[in-house]
């Protein structure tokens, strides 16, 4: 069966037709989160993903092609993790029971962590406030290490546009960190 074929019946309450599309596209679903993502949140990225293109399934209007609608929301599930991470990340550290903070083990002084802490975080602010398209540009090429023409597969774009948006991306990016590259 199509991909189409699949998504009518499913629609219409064949889960098994859904997990045939889910099983179709799982392992490149699973690739594009892995890249995006640590690696111990990857099950649970790929799999929320998967929940809310299911939970969606009935606004699939077949304009594109059904890989490409679950890509895009898959990413953009890849992205929100990353935001809720980062968030996570840099929030203040809770007080240890004796009422003293923790203190992170390392070899580094603390005036170093403090600042490869606080460029960490600028840089993850400079990069969650890039268009998303962006941000996922930037991502598989520099995180993944996917080459231009991976990309425009896995986009499903051209390599001319893989190109531009990549520019435009480290353009931005190197637009918010002047103040800081400066210094």
């Amino acid at each position: 069966m199509t991909d189409f074929e699949l998504v009518v019946a499913a629609k219409s309450g064949d889960t098994t037709a859904f997990a045939t599309l889910i099983g179709r596209y799982e392992e490149r679903i699973l690739r594009l989160v892995r890249g995006m993502v640590s690696r111990a949140d990857v099950e649970d990225v790929t799999q929320e993903a998967f929940l809310k293109a299911f939970r969606k399934l009935h606004l699939f209007d077949g304009r594109s092609a059904f890989y490409t609608w679950l890509y895009r929301i898959s990413a953009n599930t890849a992205m929100d993790w990353r935001k809720k991470e980062n968030r996570r990340r840099h929030a203040p550290l809770p007080e240890s029971p004796e009422g003293e903070d923790r203190v992170e083990a390392s070899t580094t002084d603390p005036a170093t962590r403090a600042v490869q802490r606080e460029l960490g975080e600028i840089i993850d602010q400079a990069i969650a406030d890039l268009p998303p398209r962006y941000q996922e540009i930037l991502l598989l090429r520099e995180m993944r290490g996917l080459s231009y023409e991976q990309i425009a597969e896995e986009l499903q774009i051209s390599k001319g546009t893989v190109e531009s948006r990549l520019f435009r991306a480290r353009e931005r990016l190197r637009e918010k960190l002047r103040p800081w590259l400066e210094k």
